[in-house]
């Protein structure tokens, strides 16, 4: 049964630094399920949150360990939002061109396929800027 957390929110400011996608993304896949999503919905929902923690650290910091990413889960009635920002470089809707999954199969690489995953497995992403700090939105509808 899901918990009546509508309203509700919580923030964890990490250091950008891959050691603590473990931390962010078993707290992306718990507030999925304790929102009532089902665990394989909830296990995408932790994917998304890794490409997307991964990516900042990897392409907008380019590896500093010495920035952070801020985390922010939010309840509503419909759905679960998770909101991350970065003061590194940042995407822009209006620059981002997703891979064609069948052309990434003839032509296998490392690498590329974070936003994708993340389009795919949350029903919103938005990329946002606001003064000094980017954000990435990404929401998944309940039900």
């Amino acid at each position: 049964m899901a918990a009546n957390l509508d309203g509700m929110s919580f923030r964890l400011v990490i250091p950008s630094q891959t050691r603590y996608l473990n931390l962010v993304t078993n707290l992306a896949k718990r507030a999925s399920a304790t929102v009532g999503l089902d665990d394989a919905t909830a296990a995408k929902v932790s994917i998304a949150v890794d490409e997307a923690v991964t990516n900042i650290i990897l392409h907008a910091y380019q590896n500093d360990p010495n920035q952070s990413v801020e985390v922010e889960l939010r309840f509503a009635s419909n759905s679960l939002e998770v909101h991350l920002w970065h003061t590194g470089q940042g995407l822009r809707e209006d620059q981002i061109t997703l891979p064609d999954p069948s052309e990434y199969i003839r032509r296998p690489r490392k690498g590329g396929l974070g936003l994708l995953l993340m389009s795919r497995f949350m029903d919103e992403v938005h990329y946002l800027k606001n003064g000094d700090r980017n954000e990435c939105c990404m929401i998944k509808r309940l039900g």
